[in-house]
C-alpha cells in the first residue's frame, strides 16, 4: 500500500491552463485599474486647468472693469489682447467690447394722415428706447486660450455692462 503523502505530492500544483487563466484574469483586472486611475488623473488635470482659466478670465474682467471706471464706452478700446505673466505664460487673453444691436421697439409703422397721435408717439418712444439701449449697453467678452496638443483650446466669458449715466435723448 502506497503512502498517502506520496500520492498527494504527485498531484500538487496547477496545470498550465490554470496558470494562464489566472494570468489573463490578473491582466484584465490590472488593465481596468490602470485605465480608471489614468482617467482620474486626466480629470484632475482638466479640473486644475479649468480652475486656472476661470481665475484668469475673472482677473481680466476685473482689470477691465477698473480700467473702464469713469469712462464712456466710446473712450474704451474695442479690442485688446495679451499674454499673462509667469507662471501663466502659456495662456493668452483677448478682450472685446461689442455694441449690441437691438431690434426696433417702435410700432413698425409711422402714423398716417388721419390716424391718432398716440400711435405716432408710441412709435417715436419705441425708436428712442431702442437708440438708448443700443448706446448704453455693451457685451464684454474675455477669451482665454492655450495650446493643447496640436491645436488650441479656448474658454470664453461674457458680461453685459450698462452705462447708467448715459443720457436719454428725446430726439431721434
Amino acid at each position: 500500500m502506497k503512502n498517502l503523502n506520496d500520492h498527494m505530492g504527485a498531484c500538487a500544483g496547477f496545470t498550465l491552463l490554470e496558470v494562464m487563466l489566472a494570468m489573463g484574469i490578473m491582466m484584465i483586472t490590472f488593465t481596468s485599474i490602470f485605465m480608471v486611475q489614468n482617467s482620474s488623473i486626466n480629470a484632475s488635470v482638466k479640473a486644475k486647468r479649468m480652475n486656472y482659466v476661470s481665475m484668469l478670465a475673472r482677473q481680466q474682467m476685473t482689470l477691465f472693469e477698473m480700467e473702464f471706471q469713469g469712462k464712456e464706452f466710446n473712450d474704451v478700446k474695442k479690442e485688446s489682447s495679451g499674454t499673462f505673466e509667469s507662471p501663466y505664460q502659456d495662456y493668452r487673453w483677448k478682450r472685446t467690447v461689442k455694441e449690441i444691436k437691438f431690434p426696433d421697439l417702435g410700432m413698425g409703422q409711422s402714423a398716417k394722415e388721419g390716424e391718432s397721435g398716440g400711435k405716432q408717439a408710441a412709435d417715436t418712444l419705441g425708436k428712442l428706447v431702442t437708440k438708448f439701449f443700443t448706446a448704453a449697453i455693451r457685451e464684454i467678452t474675455v477669451t482665454i486660450s492655450w495650446k493643447r496638443g496640436p491645436g488650441e483650446q479656448t474658454y470664453t466669458v461674457s458680461s453685459y455692462w450698462v452705462d447708467l449715466n448715459h443720457e436719454f435723448a428725446l430726439s431721434e
